[in-house]
């Protein structure tokens, strides 16, 4: 039998990374903020001020975590890769989802009523006009999409420019100047519904400093040293107290008409406050995995998260503005109410969409950017 040796004088191919328990932990968490976020955003339609807090709250930090995430979990042997193995991977993870999903919501659109607050449904021009949105990277039939948009242009800016931060020191620079830089673009120009607006490459220039600083977190190993579970704990009330502390601290200058962070719209707030919120955010919930890294069932729930993403929209766009119209006429919704029932949802949102995520993922796993595994290669033994 042929032994194949590896020639010493070229550089051995890094492996894969591990996968880091908390991130995936963490990335459930997230998802399970999403479905909250944009149930609360409907009561706060209804003029529900405590509905607002918990929205701005939410908002403070929930959207930069999944850009720290998409860094945190990047492997950087795939920038040695080829240009037309990154459009293929890119194609196949990021474009897959998002028009598949997208196209799913438009067919659900002509048989169910829903919110479609980019465009009137009820014609052929609001299809075509919401068509054209999309196509822009504007998902106007599954709005919670964008992010998957804007992802694709942060993971364009780092297929280009990563190769240039080979030093800590000057990744750390990159962060910053992109983070700034991204808060003045957004500040000078309102892009969002704009003819100018295209895959949400305003955001993904602040979207950017967050994937930085998730490499950075990577590469320092701290998201894998070990630490007693008393100061992870004690960290993370820390985190929460933070959050809690902050996040009202910043009154803007936002865009209208929510007085928040809303990353999608491009406003941002305070230069200052803003990222201070949003890290005490991060840390709060890779802190959260930490303290359950051994609940094997959040780690594999971590794994759905693209599919449970996907399929939020069919909650934002046709069940959320009926249920909380529904549930404002008839609960209590207000101070510790309006957590518990919007608890209460979000549970049974995120319940409901598991099976519908888990069969999708075992039989249709191109919709989550995956490839079907093939069953003549035997799987690697430890």
């Amino acid at each position: 039998m042929a032994v194949a040796l590896h020639d010493p004088a070229t550089p051995a191919p890094s492996p894969p990374p591990r996968r880091i328990a908390s991130i995936d932990i963490a990335r459930f968490f997230g998802i399970c903020l999403v479905f909250y976020g944009h149930f609360v955003e409907q009561v706060m339609y209804l003029g529900n001020g405590t509905a607002a807090e918990h929205y701005k709250w939410v908002y403070s930090f929930h959207m930069p975590l999944f850009f720290f995430l998409a860094g945190s979990a990047y492997n950087e042997a795939k920038l040695q890769e080829k240009v037309r193995s990154f459009v293929a991977r890119t194609a196949r993870s990021r474009l897959v989802p998002f028009f598949a999903f997208c196209l799913l919501l438009a067919l659900l659109s002509l048989f169910l009523p829903g919110w479609f607050p980019l465009a009137e449904l009820d014609s052929a021009e609001g299809y075509a006009t919401s068509t054209w949105n999309t196509l822009r990277g504007l998902p106007a039939f599954n709005i919670p999409l964008w992010f998957l948009a804007c992802l694709v242009g942060v993971e364009i800016l780092h297929f280009a420019l990563g190769r240039l931060w080979t030093r800590t020191r000057w990744m750390v620079v990159a962060a910053l100047g992109f983070y700034l830089g991204g808060v003045w673009l957004n500040r000078a120009y309102d892009f969002f519904g704009s003819p100018y607006q295209f895959w949400f490459l305003h955001i993904a220039v602040v979207g950017y400093a967050f994937y930085l600083a998730g490499i950075l977190t990577r590469r320092s190993a701290l998201l894998s040293t070990p630490l007693a579970t008393a100061l992870v704990a004690g960290a993370a009330l820390l985190c929460l107290a933070g959050i809690h502390l902050t996040y009202d601290l910043n009154q803007g200058p936002f865009k209208p008409p929510f007085e928040a962070v809303v990353l999608v719209t491009g406003s941002f707030g305070n230069v200052f406050l803003f990222p201070l919120t949003a890290f005490l955010g991060i840390g709060l919930l890779l802190l959260l995995g930490r303290l359950l890294s051994g609940v094997r069932i959040l780690e594999r729930l971590g794994q759905m998260v693209i599919l449970l993403y996907c399929l939020h929209g069919i909650f934002y766009h046709f069940v959320n503005p009926p249920l909380a119209a529904w549930m404002a006429e008839r609960l209590p919704m207000e101070s510790w109410w309006l957590l518990f029932w919007s608890a209460v949802v979000t549970a049974v949102s995120v319940a409901i969409t598991l099976p519908i995520a888990f069969l999708l993922g075992t039989y249709l796993p191109w919709l989550a950017g995956r490839r079907r595994p093939d069953p003549t290669v035997q799987p690697k033994v430890a």
